[in-house]
């Protein structure tokens, strides 16, 4: 059976029809989680965007999702105050409500993407008054790129729905590019107790060199390009996801449905196999065989796809030239 007949039979589930997926994307920046195309026609999206509209939050009226909310303002874990401080970068990628840390920044050669441009006040939000106003008490998928918060927005919310997510997705760094922000250290030691597994941990980085030496020892722009694509970083934040375990009492067919679907969608298919053996037993139901019998053929099969190839040919190779040189 293809994953897109899959995805349709959940999709149809009087437990997924009845409390339809909702998915979380802050610092969305226009683009959305590639990964949400396939189940957007049956989930509900709520993405943050500032600009400066006059409205709290619009429902869209032209999307791919069974229904999209976007609000146009920062949403902060608490304030006081309807406005806070924003912080506008060269880079729109490195703008915060978190002042950059200049000191530390300038080691790195991506130091000018956070220098400060503008300091303006902005409408900000708490998530939990989001909730409340869509009348929304579960996350399914939260996802956080909010440049120094991603902790404090997830820890905000109510204990049941922070280990109720069946996916986090967070942003945290390692090279204190903001006073006062959200760290990788932070993150991992938060979740060391909690009903998840780290499925996920993509380092990203910069060259550990003051920009102005940079600059003077590479004079083009196009070299410049090409040594930013292929020379070694050292790390400066990285992409975490995690993935509940779903051992906790209390998840319902629906829960394990998704698990094994948003499992899927990141070729975790060894996660998604164990939501769907633990759910075949749990809830005697046919569509969890289904599902572990595909989980099973990917485990077997994948290693035969041309990405899966060239992966080992490029390990194999690495190899050789190691010992070689």
């Amino acid at each position: 059976m293809r994953l897109a007949t899959i995805i349709k039979k959940i999709a149809l589930q009087k437990d997924i029809v009845a409390e339809p997926p909702i998915l979380i994307d802050i610092g969305a920046s226009g683009k959305l989680n590639a990964m949400w195309s396939k189940i957007a026609s049956f989930s509900i999206c709520i993405a943050f965007d500032a600009d400066q509209r006059e409205f709290d939050y619009i429902e869209q009226k032209e999307t791919k999702f069974l229904k999209q909310f976007v609000f146009n303002k920062i949403v902060v874990a608490s304030s006081d105050k309807p406005k806070q401080p924003f912080y506008l970068t060269h880079s729109p990628y490195c703008s915060s409500l978190l002042k950059p840390n200049i000191n530390s920044l300038k080691e790195f050669q991506i130091s000018d993407k956070f220098e400060v441009k503008e300091i303006v006040e902005i409408d900000v939000i708490e998530l939990k008054i989001v909730l409340a106003q869509l009348n929304i008490n579960r996350i399914d998928w939260f996802k956080t790129d909010s440049q120094g918060t991603d902790l404090s927005l997830f820890k905000s919310l109510t204990e049941e729905i922070q280990n109720n997510i069946i996916v986090l997705e967070l942003e945290p760094g390692f090279m204190n590019a903001y006073l006062g922000e959200d760290k990788i250290v932070d993150v991992m030691n938060e979740m060391e107790n909690r009903p998840f597994i780290l499925s996920n941990f993509t380092t990203k980085g910069s060259l550990r060199i003051p920009k102005i030496d940079f600059d003077r020892i590479v004079k083009s722009d196009l070299t410049k390009k090409i040594i930013s694509h292929t020379y070694k970083k050292t790390p400066g934040w990285a992409e975490m996801i995690y993935l509940n375990n779903m051992l906790k009492k209390g998840f319902k067919s629906r829960e394990f449905l998704l698990a094994w679907l948003f499992a899927t969608l990141q070729n975790h298919h060894d996660l998604a196999f164990v939501y769907a053996d633990n759910a075949s037993v749990k809830f005697n139901d046919e569509i969890f065989i289904n599902l572990k019998q595909y989980s099973e053929k990917k485990l077997r099969t994948d290693i035969y796809t041309f990405k899966s190839v060239f992966k080992i040919f490029n390990i194999f190779f690495q190899k050789y030239i190691t010992k070689t040189y």
